[in-house]
């Protein structure tokens, strides 16, 4: 009985964080696009205003010389008109209060005296004696800016408010700053995504984020948003969509972007050495411990580590884990001290981690503390528009590699490619194009395959369409008998789909695949 309520208050932990987050995201992505104030007023009445439940929203921004605060926005046109040249002390009490408040405040409307140092359009805006007030400050570039929400009634102020605001403001500081670009006629780009890391010779390959679908457009608008925060996140997404890639995106646009990035592939370590190496070991502490070593999450410090395949986490691990994540220290097999770190925590899988909790086989807790900020790479076959943009980029990347004067491919090979069902994502996509490069004499890329087949020849019978589970369980197969049924190891399937060995054989016992399918005669 007791196992059954503490699953029923699971489940319903998990809905309500589910149902935050989805309104953290719908506000997010509203937003995103935004680069004029008539877009921004747009908007907040038709998106962010039936979230927060407020009435009248209203922004301050400093002028240009950093000593005043002018009405940058107010939601009602006509009390923006009346006090949009009205100008505020910065140094003034009421701002200086609000600027050093790490969170939201409640500012009662009744309390409000009638000073000078209050803002007019505050004193002025609707029934004095029943608003109530949220404010919030936010810091970008040299400028400093003021959140307003007013709300009828106190009661109206949802109890997760607060949070919602500190997530929203993230992305609206990018707004801002695309706004104000906007308006000076700065050339500069709005806020875009940096894969190139300063003062780093190697570029992160940008292929995991690149196409102009919807798709990838919100997954873009997240990671932009979410890099601006130090909040965890997790990636969720199948095999070969880019969910290294997406972590790199994250870490080198955040402020820890000068740090190291420490990935760790979870579910490739044996797990009787997985402890040494994310918390370290001190010299003779076990067999084989020949020196002190430094674990990652040491190694991560004032950085960030990228927890790849968390879901092959050891439960008896996860707990230490999760203190890591909680208490910020950590504890070296063999060492009798915990050390201080300093780390942001990107984690991704390529499995449902909330049926995983439900079945006992991964923490709840950690579940939640993973999954402030969740992420989903879409399949490369739900956007097959970004095919085009893709070919493009991976055949200029392998013309330079391996000096092929290629250019471009046809019409007929991109639609070829857009049919294909592409069970390994992009990176399938990728290992196609690259030996299409490789295998060509010519200027024009006129045929791709993926194994023995050809795209082209295998996306014309419209007859043929299948299942995504037997279109998965073919191209298993093609690998594996590619390899010579070696499914670990050097030169195996599991390298070669760049998985790990237990998430392949995961797979071929879902598709019931066996070794009299793949073992040659």
């Amino acid at each position: 009985m007791t196992y059954a309520i503490d699953n029923e208050n699971t489940v319903m932990r998990l809905q309500e964080r589910e149902l935050e987050q989805s309104k953290i995201i719908y506000m997010c992505e509203s937003l995103a696009p935004v680069t004029t104030r008539n877009e921004l007023r747009d908007v907040v009445e038709n998106s962010i205003k039936s979230i927060l439940n407020f009435s009248e929203m209203m922004i301050c921004i400093t002028d240009e010389q950093e000593q005043n605060y002018n009405l940058f926005y107010h939601s009602n046109t006509v009390e923006y008109n009346k006090h949009v040249q009205d100008s505020y002390n910065k140094n003034a009490d009421f701002f200086f209060s609000i600027l050093h408040s790490p969170d939201p405040s409640i500012l009662l409307q009744k309390k409000i005296g009638k000073g000078s140092e209050i803002p007019s359009f505050i004193r002025t805006s609707g029934q004095e004696s029943k608003h109530t007030i949220i404010t919030y400050a936010l810091t970008f570039n040299k400028y400093n800016a003021v959140l307003f929400f007013c709300f009828d009634r106190k009661k109206n102020i949802e109890r997760n408010c607060f949070n919602l605001i500190k997530k929203l403001s993230i992305q609206l500081k990018i707004t801002l700053i695309n706004i104000s670009m906007r308006e000076t006629n700065n050339p500069a780009a709005p806020a875009e995504i940096n894969l190139r890391p300063e003062n780093r010779n190697e570029m992160c390959s940008t292929m995991g984020i690149i196409g102009e679908s919807d798709l990838i457009k919100k997954t873009r608008s997240l990671i932009i948003t979410v890099s601006a925060s130090d909040c965890n996140v997790l990636i969720q997404g199948e095999s070969g969509t880019g969910k290294e890639l997406a972590a790199k995106a994250i870490h080198y646009n955040s402020k820890r972007n000068e740090k190291p990035l420490i990935v760790v592939n979870c579910a490739a370590i044996p797990k009787n050495l997985i402890e040494s190496e994310l918390f370290g070991h001190e010299k003779g502490s076990f067999t084989g411990a020949a020196s002190k070593k430094k674990g990652k999450f040491e190694q991560a410090h004032q950085g960030t580590i990228f927890l790849d395949e968390i879901g092959e986490m050891p439960l008896e691990l996860q707990a230490k884990i999760l203190r890591t994540l909680e208490q910020k220290e950590i504890q070296p097999i063999g060492c009798n001290l915990t050390k201080i770190v300093d780390i942001r925590i990107i984690a991704a899988t390529n499995v449902d981690l909330q049926n995983e909790v439900l079945k006992g086989n991964f923490r709840a807790d950690l579940f939640y503390r993973l999954n402030v900020f969740p992420i989903d790479i879409p399949p490369l076959r739900n956007h097959p528009e970004d095919i085009a943009d893709l070919v493009k980029y991976f055949i200029s990347r392998y013309c330079k590699k391996y000096e092929k004067p290629v250019s471009t491919t046809t019409l007929k090979v991109l639609n070829g490619l857009k049919s294909y069902q592409w069970p390994g994502n992009i990176r399938e996509l990728e290992h196609a194009v690259e030996k299409a490069v490789l295998m060509s004499t010519g200027k024009i890329i006129s045929e791709i395959s993926v194994g023995s087949q050809n795209i082209i020849t295998a996306s014309i019978d419209k007859n043929c369409i299948k299942p995504w589970h037997e279109f998965e369980k073919e191209y298993i197969l093609k690998v594996l008998k590619f390899c010579s049924g070696k499914v670990s190891g050097s030169n195996s399937a599991s390298s070669f789909l760049e998985i790990p060995p237990t998430t392949l054989k995961s797979k071929m016992l879902k598709l019931g695949i066996k070794k009299r399918h793949y073992l040659l005669d």
